[in-house]
């Protein structure tokens, strides 16, 4: 049953009485097939009569079916869905109060989101009636169908909503779900708390109604503790677009004061995001949070001045510092510390639902909680830009609180913004006072590198004030250590580089300058050694929304993202110290060469590495000196190398390191490493692998086509039971194959497939492979290493070197190009590029569209 895009919607709603979105449809997904997942949502809708509303993304809408009953996690309870008008994709993140009168009215639920896997196309599937998929929701999960009923007449709009006999399945004797679960998927929130609150969708403001304060301990991680004096504060790493999917929560970027409301004793202080003590300057807002029902605690927000027209503006916020802090706003967004217990490792989406009914009994309307949208990254994003706002800051659903710059929040600006040090300015022309210019740099090494000039965004007042703080902090000599233009400097006043201007403009140029910069006010609250060029984070395209490089360097010999030349010392900003060392004696291969190599293929080797712990093979002296393993972290390794906390089996937590920009990996170079060997899973599931790697691992007496055999064997076993493999040379004497899964099953199951699976293979063939370790058993065969696979084992990652003579690089290949030609180190620093140049598509093109649930596999192997 073909049913309209979006015209019925439309037509049954008044948007200017509704608070649905209008929303439109959008362009169907060029793949159709089974390894597409696509969103899901089930929203409880109290309207005439109580029912679910049944939602699957297909062809650009939301496919919509009421359920009057609800889903059953019982397969014998067959449930009715009444097909009804396709909804926008937008709708998937409404929960609100639809008014009495309008087409719908009544309140609206978020109750459970997440993605759908079709088995099989599902635009045909849909056409015939008969769809199958599988949820992986918060609520709802496994496998499911949707089976259309026909009467004589022909066609109907009556379906049925079936769950299949899985691991999720389970009888109705054993409890139900909609009442075990009935709270909001996103807010926490009952139906009576949503229809109390008319107006929370698609923007901050003072929390919901909740219907009873926060238990901390009942929050999943919370550890008892005691209060801190203060911690530095989760920072956001700059990505280009905003990720996708409904593991992210979206907020409103504020252009205000980061900080730390720390409340204890009926006393509320708060702390810059550097520790310092500003309480008397947002006096005001310090007694307003000192109301707060909770004897102490720890918010992290944002300080703001607002506008007539409700937006934050760092210029009026500077104003209202001098005014006394009078309407000061504090938007808090997440709540770390609360009456005995650290909520840190609490999950983001828990600590937040936490928080919004801890501000729920305050009435000061200056303390208010920012709220979020969840999932729908990018037209949230182009919505903030439409309002004329900074940007958005996008956090992980389910990340913990860490004190550091990582991948768990990402911010995506509408213009280019940072902060920048003032190291001098020029005279004024014409009838200006003051200063023509602010010349403004940012650290770079430990010294300051020119940025441009910035001489728009003053008025009388900013000059006069900016001028008599420069002339107390005059210098005779130039702070900056390189990129000044000599014509410059002969004519400019030097300062001493105290002082950190924020700056909006349109693009850096090729050679590290500002484009069209505007003054946007003073830093107070930035240290000017914490100022460094912002770079874009590259990460895993599903995760970040496949961002494109920032300032990109040519493959010539342009200069590099930060305005220095690639021949020299620096590369990607960080700096190497003996770039001459050579790594690769027989090929001559330097350590500036590995650099400005990553440096090249930085666009496909950081997917593979964001977001994973890592262990590393590390040779000072080169491929031909000593070279040992590293996993946990230490202090001699740079910010951009970030730390992932890793709970032990022993009770304890480890330190292991991660990168996920550019800059990181460079500074893995710096550190003589020469091999980069990542978990199975992702920081922010650790205990749940979303990929399989099979090791296949000859013995030297096997030829290279029994290992190519081998692979296509272990390609077709995988294929049989519904996964996909993909094929890497590993720069060593075998190939590995790696399948993208579901994170959903921990490492035992995960391990334990694995074993299962090559046992079967070698089972079938015991004179070509070997399951065993040991090296006495695997004369003259193939050992199939599923151990891969275990808690704490690694693999080598696609596109990093080996430490081994010809400098290989384990590298991603089609299987078409297994065959004779092909071996495991045909492909090395000297050649990969020239390959990846001549390449039409990607090798692994589709990886991430071919992840699918281990469920079915495992089903499938035991039930043979």
């Amino acid at each position: 049953m073909e049913r309209g895009r979006l015209e019925e919607y439309h037509r049954k709603r008044d948007f200017d009485r509704s608070p649905e979105p209008p929303g439109e449809a959008r362009p169907a997904r060029q793949a159709d097939g089974r390894s597409a997942p696509r969103r899901f949502v089930v929203q409880k809708h109290d309207a005439s009569r109580l029912h679910y509303d049944f939602r699957l993304e297909l062809e650009g809408v939301l496919k919509s079916w009421a359920v009057p009953k609800g889903p059953s996690l019982d397969p014998s309870e067959k449930r009715l869905a009444v097909h009804v008008e396709d909804h926008p994709l937008e709708y998937g993140s409404f929960e609100g109060v639809i008014p009495e009168g309008e087409y719908g009215g009544g309140t609206v639920l978020l109750w459970d989101q997440g993605e759908w896997l079709p088995e099989g196309d599902p635009k045909a599937g849909y056409r015939k009636g008969r769809l199958s998929f599988e949820l992986t929701g918060e609520k709802l999960r496994g496998s499911w169908r949707l089976v259309r009923m026909r009467n004589e007449g022909g066609e109907d709009r009556n379906w049925l909503l079936i769950k299949r006999r899985d691991f999720a399945a389970r009888p109705s004797a054993r409890g139900d779900i909609l009442e075990e679960r009935a709270e909001s998927v996103v807010t926490g929130r009952d139906l009576a708390s949503i229809a109390a609150d008319l107006d929370r969708v698609w923007r901050s403001g003072p929390p919901a109604a909740r219907t009873a304060a926060p238990v901390p301990a009942e929050l999943p991680g919370a550890r008892r503790g005691k209060l801190p004096a203060w911690i530095p504060p989760q920072l956001a790493s700059r990505v280009r677009r905003a990720p996708e999917g409904n593991g992210w929560l979206h907020e409103i970027k504020f252009d205000g004061y980061r900080a730390l409301c720390r409340v204890a004793g009926g006393r509320a202080r708060f702390l810059t995001r550097r520790g310092l003590d500003w309480t008397d300057r947002f006096g005001p807002l310090a007694e307003a949070a000192a109301g707060l029902p909770a004897g102490q605690a720890l918010i992290d927000g944002e300080v703001v001045a607002l506008r007539p027209d409700g937006q934050s503006s760092f210029q009026a916020l500077q104003e209202a510092l001098s005014g006394g802090g009078e309407g000061l706003v504090f938007y808090a967004f997440d709540l770390l510390y609360l009456d005995g217990f650290d909520l840190t490792s609490v999950p983001l989406a828990d600590r937040k639902r936490a928080l919004a009914a801890l501000l729920a009994g305050l009435e000061e309307t200056s303390i208010r909680f920012s709220d979020h949208v969840v999932g729908q990254g990018p037209p949230f994003f182009a919505r903030a830009c439409d309002h004329g706002l900074e940007g958005i800051v996008s956090k992980r659903a389910t990340a913990r609180y860490t004190s550091h710059r990582g991948s768990d929040w990402v911010k995506v600006k509408c213009a280019q913004r940072q902060e920048f040090v003032i190291g001098g300015y020029s005279e004024p022309s014409g009838s200006r006072t003051g200063f023509g210019a602010l010349l403004l740099g940012v650290r770079e090494g430990g010294g300051l590198r020119y940025a441009g000039r910035v001489g728009t965004g003053f008025d009388e007042k900013s000059l006069r004030d900016l001028k008599a703080r420069m002339d107390r902090l005059e210098r005779k000599s130039s702070p900056f250590a390189a990129g000044m233009p000599r014509a410059q400097a002969r004519r400019a006043r030097w300062v001493e580089p105290e002082l950190v201007a924020e700056v909006e403009f349109t693009e850096w140029t090729r050679d590290g300058r500002l484009r069209h910069p505007s003054f946007q006010g003073l830093r107070e609250d930035i240290s000017p050694e914490d100022v460094v060029r912002e770079t874009v984070q590259y990460g895993n395209p599903s995760q970040y929304g496949n961002p494109s490089r920032d300032g990109n360097p040519s493959r010539d010999g342009n200069p590099s993202q930060d305005g220095s030349d690639r021949k020299g010392d620096r590369v990607a900003g960080v700096r190497l110290t003996h770039p001459e060392r050579v790594l690769y004696p027989k090929q001559g291969i330097t350590k500036r060469d590995l650099a400005i190599f990553y440096d090249g293929i930085a666009d496909r080797i950081l997917p593979h590495l964001a977001g994973r712990p890592l262990t590393l093979v590390r040779c000072p002296r080169g491929e031909a000196g000593e070279c040992f393993y590293q996993k946990h972290a230490d202090d001699a390794f740079p910010e951009s190398v970030r730390r992932v906390r890793v709970p032990e089996t022993n009770g304890g937590v480890a330190e292991y390191l991660a990168v996920d920009s550019l800059p990181g990996l460079i500074a893995l170079v710096q550190f003589g490493v020469l091999e980069l060997h990542v978990w199975g899973s992702r920081a922010v599931d650790l205990e749940r692998p979303d990929r399989l790697v099979f090791d296949l691992d000859p013995d030297p007496k096997v030829a290279w086509r029994e290992i190519v055999a081998a692979a296509r064997d272990l390609g077709k076993r995988l294929e049989a039971v519904g996964l996909t493999g993909f094929v890497k040379t590993t720069g060593g004497k075998g190939l590995h194959v790696e399948v993208p899964i579901v994170p959903e099953h921990g490492w035992e199951t995960v391990k334990m497939f694995a074993q299962a699976l090559v046992r079967d293979i070698a089972r079938e063939a015991p004179k070509r492979y070997t399951t065993t370790a040991s090296k006495s058993k695997r004369s003259g065969k193939i050992y199939l290493d599923y151990l891969r696979n275990g808690r704490g084992a690694t693999a080598i990652t696609a596109y990093s070197t080996r430490a081994r003579p010809g400098a290989p690089v384990a590298t991603p290949v089609r299987w078409d190009e297994l065959g004779p030609r092909l071996a495991a180190d045909r492909y090395t620093v000297s050649n990969l590029r020239r390959r990846l140049a001549a390449l039409a598509e990607d090798p692994w093109g589709g990886y991430d569209a071919a992840r699918c649930s281990l469920t079915r596999a495992i089903d499938a192997i035991v039930r043979e």
